[in-house]
């Protein structure tokens, strides 16, 4: 199996002929429908899966058969859930989902910048809610990966109540996840300057430490943050997840703010709303991180996120901090054969390097 027909013959004609949105849905149907073929999901899952036991590693709770995880916002709809093990990740995490469903931002709101090897997104948190997502995720039995579910504010939700609203989901959702992420910096919606600020995440934090002592909840949480957070506001985010016995910082989210971007795009493939995933991340991500792990002094663990491609991006944002590492855009542009290579790939760097085990190479960079 290679990857060069996806590369060279699929992805050229996906990206030339198609709106984003619409194959993106058909991929995922696609993958979904192998995924619940058992011939096909054992014979693709005996290829892609990771078989090396240096990759294996623990986050929290969470045992991990590979470090390379599925970022939310792929499958926001839980469509197909076994396609991700399937396929060679260590775990996958579901959504963005909020309490109560909804539409999302109108489309278009997914457009490709190939040439930037990004994304551009404007979905707006669109999802079937979290009693819907409750009832799909139930189905999961005898789980052959660790799922996340990633939530956020519903759409209309006053300051005031957007915390609550956060409590309302945690509580309804955390018994069918393996692991809850606080999302904290969705770049595509209304309200997103308000709950993105550093006073909403310490008090969100703190009602969430109480939520889970107040319902015995012993379940391993993360916040995710954005690419743009100042280096005093990651230093409070650091102290205020200690203080609330979160397991870690997820970084990051999606690009907001564009001046200083070196761009290869044109300015007619760029003139559209929304957040940049892709090679562009890759700068701010590892920056963050960096900081997050030096802050943190092992008393949190992190997952990188963010311009993702290779086993050397992986490699290196581990060497900077990551436990982990989620990858999105260079699973699109890359292909099914991605989480393969990648974990192959950081095998070798690891023997190259002399580390016996994924853990050894953390923060090794630094």
């Amino acid at each position: 199996m290679s990857a060069m027909p996806y590369q060279h013959i699929i992805r050229p004609i996906l990206f030339r002929f198609t709106d984003p949105e619409k194959i993106h849905h058909a991929v995922i149907n696609g993958l979904g429908l192998a995924s619940r073929q058992k011939p096909l999901y054992n014979f693709l899952h005996k290829y892609l899966a990771n078989t090396d036991k240096k990759l294996h590693t623990k986050i929290g709770s969470l045992n991990l058969e590979s470090p390379v995880g599925l970022a939310a916002g792929f499958d926001k709809y839980i469509e197909a859930p076994l396609a991700y093990p399937m396929l060679g990740f260590g775990f996958a995490e579901l959504g963005s989902i909020t309490y109560n469903e909804q539409p999302g931002n109108p489309p278009p709101r997914l457009w490709r910048i190939p040439k930037d090897k990004g994304l551009i997104v404007n979905y707006g948190l669109s999802n079937s809610g979290a009693i819907k997502t409750s009832e799909k995720i139930s189905l999961l039995v005898n789980r052959p990966v660790p799922y996340g579910i990633s939530i956020a504010p519903s759409t209309g939700i006053e300051l005031a109540d957007l915390a609550d609203d956060y409590l309302k989901t945690l509580d309804h959702l955390h018994p069918f996840a393996d692991y809850i992420t606080l999302n904290v910096s969705c770049p595509n919606v209304a309200k997103h300057d308000q709950f993105a600020q550093i006073n909403f995440i310490e008090e969100l934090l703190e009602k969430v430490y109480t939520l889970m002592k107040l319902r015995g909840i012993n379940k391993d949480v993360f916040i995710k943050i954005g690419p743009h957070s100042s280096e005093q506001d990651i230093r409070r985010i650091v102290a205020a997840c200690i203080k609330s016995g979160l397991t870690g910082i997820i970084a990051t989210n999606l690009l907001k703010i564009r001046s200083g971007l070196n761009f290869k795009s044109k300015n007619t493939e760029l003139d559209h709303p929304g957040g940049i995933s892709g090679r562009l991340l890759q700068a701010e991500s590892d920056a963050k991180i960096s900081q997050i792990y030096g802050e943190s002094q092992g008393k949190l663990k992190i997952i990188g996120v963010g311009g993702i491609f290779t086993a050397e991006d992986a490699y290196r944002k581990i060497k900077l901090g990551a436990s982990a590492v989620q990858v999105m855009t260079g699973f699109i542009y890359g292909g099914p054969m991605t989480i393969k290579k990648i974990n192959d790939g950081l095998g070798k760097l690891l023997q190259e390097d002399g580390f016996k085990n994924i853990s050894e190479a953390v923060g090794k960079g630094k």
